[in-house]
């Protein structure tokens, strides 16, 4: 016996009103409070620990935050932060560009790709494994694919991705 299950959409708007009251993630306020605003030590080690989920970063973690990222980048980020030969992860580097400018450069990570994916083409994907690869995906699809909303509640976007990336996750078994 086969068994199969179909999502559909009915519309942009409804989806993204569905899915981004979905949207569940520690600490929220660390990302509220501090995206959009000037830049700090306090406020970009605050979006850091939020990325990562956690309440505090650890100690290493937070030094190697402060040897690689900034308040500040007065060349262009996007040389320095979307190129696997520099040090940094895809996701980490790509978040930073957003914490410099997240008008326009959106958070990505495994569960907004596998909800593009599943858009895109109606198949689960994961996450390609390299950073080459990643930042290959983030520039030339992902970002256009984003741009597709139209831009005005990017927010909500982001977090109707992210948590329908996350439920692809979990009924990736039972497709």
């Amino acid at each position: 016996m086969h068994l199969s299950f179909q999502i559909k959409f009915r519309d942009l708007p409804r989806f993204l009103d569905h899915w981004s009251s979905k949207y569940k993630f520690k600490n929220e306020e660390k990302y509220t409070d501090n995206i959009g605003n000037p830049l700090t030590e306090k406020s970009l080690r605050q979006l850091f620990e939020w990325k990562n989920g956690i309440e505090k970063i650890a100690e290493a973690k937070a030094q190697s935050i402060a040897a690689n990222y900034t308040t500040s980048f007065k060349d262009d980020p996007a040389t320095r932060y979307l190129d696997h030969k520099q040090s940094g992860s895809a996701i980490w580097n790509i978040f930073y560009l957003h914490c410099l400018s997240p008008r326009e450069w959106p958070i990505f990570d495994q569960h907004v790709f596998r909800a593009m994916r599943y858009m895109k083409t109606g198949k689960i994907e994961e996450i390609p494994g390299t950073n080459k690869k990643k930042y290959e995906v983030y520039q030339q699809e992902y970002i256009p694919f984003f741009k597709s909303f139209g831009g005005g509640e990017q927010r909500k976007v982001d977090m109707a991705l992210f948590a329908f990336g996350k439920f692809l996750k979990t009924a990736a078994k039972y497709a």
